[in-house]
């Protein structure tokens, strides 16, 4: 009887959801950087069903993430983690670094440690200290550039990489606007501190005025922690770390597996 109770609860809450949103890479991209049939097709299930459909990622807004995402049915979508954040494809918030306090701050991290490999992201450029380079994501124009000929433009997101980074104090030379997380791999992400996805899942749901208890989230990596916990129901792949496992509320198939297909067709489909 109680098993019973139970299911009836899950239906009951199961039939308020009004959004999903999703991570792509280890969530909805399998190992291949592809949606799978199965998967694409529940996706359009869900919009044909009448949920909202959101993404958010860590990914750049490039001409290539752009055609990806638009082979999807999609109502919001949030870049880097957050940084920009677009609603029926317009642009309703932007979270970046100011050109000048970013600026000052690489230029003194490179200075006190000229090994790590800086990647920076001003839309639409992307540069790399590694081979002094700076390259048009829509042009894919490509040229010489070095730190100090950065375009005065905005920060969108600032990846580095390096063997000896988790013992550097990248604390230190955070400003007030910024802040850093390091990823799976090891790589420190430095963007806005309103660019996360706990605060894209916020402007999701007030944009598209649903709760944040009708919003389904799902997710793979550290930098989904925050999304899966303000959600009303939080899904771990099967191949997410162990930290997000432990705040998630169901864990499904990895994304080899068709875990968001799974996880959809049992209880919303």
């Amino acid at each position: 009887m109680y098993y019973i109770d139970y299911l009836n609860k899950v239906q009951i809450f199961m039939k308020n959801i009004r959004m999903l949103l999703f991570d792509l890479d280890g969530t909805i991209l399998n190992s291949d950087n592809l949606v799978s049939p199965i998967t694409a097709s529940v996706l359009n299930a869900c919009k044909l069903k009448g949920y909202y459909m959101g993404f958010i990622t860590a990914r750049s807004s490039s001409k290539k993430n752009v055609y990806l995402l638009s082979k999807l049915p999609c109502d919001f979508i949030a870049f880097y983690n957050g940084a920009m954040i677009y609603a029926k494809n317009c642009l309703i918030e932007s979270n970046t670094l100011y050109y000048r306090q970013a600026n000052k701050m690489l230029k003194k991290i490179n200075k006190d440690f000229p090994k790590i490999k800086i990647d920076i992201h001003q839309e639409p450029w992307a540069f790399s200290n590694a081979c002094n380079c700076i390259r048009n994501l829509e042009t894919e124009e490509q040229r010489f550039c070095t730190l100090a000929q950065l375009p005065k433009l905005d920060v969108q997101r600032v990846r580095l990489k390096s063997e000896f980074l988790m013992s550097v104090p990248l604390k230190k030379y955070m400003f007030s606007e910024s802040i850093f997380y390091y990823t799976i791999s090891g790589d420190a992400i430095i963007v806005h501190k309103n660019a996360n996805k706990g605060n894209a899942a916020r402007k999701a749901s007030r944009f598209f005025n649903i709760p944040l208890s009708q919003i389904v989230a799902f997710g793979d990596d550290i930098n989904d922690i925050e999304m899966i916990e303000i959600v009303g129901t939080g899904v771990a792949m099967g191949n997410a770390v162990s930290e997000l496992k432990n705040v998630a509320d169901y864990i499904t198939e990895t994304n080899d597996n068709d875990g968001i297909a799974t996880w959809i067709n049992k209880y919303l489909l």
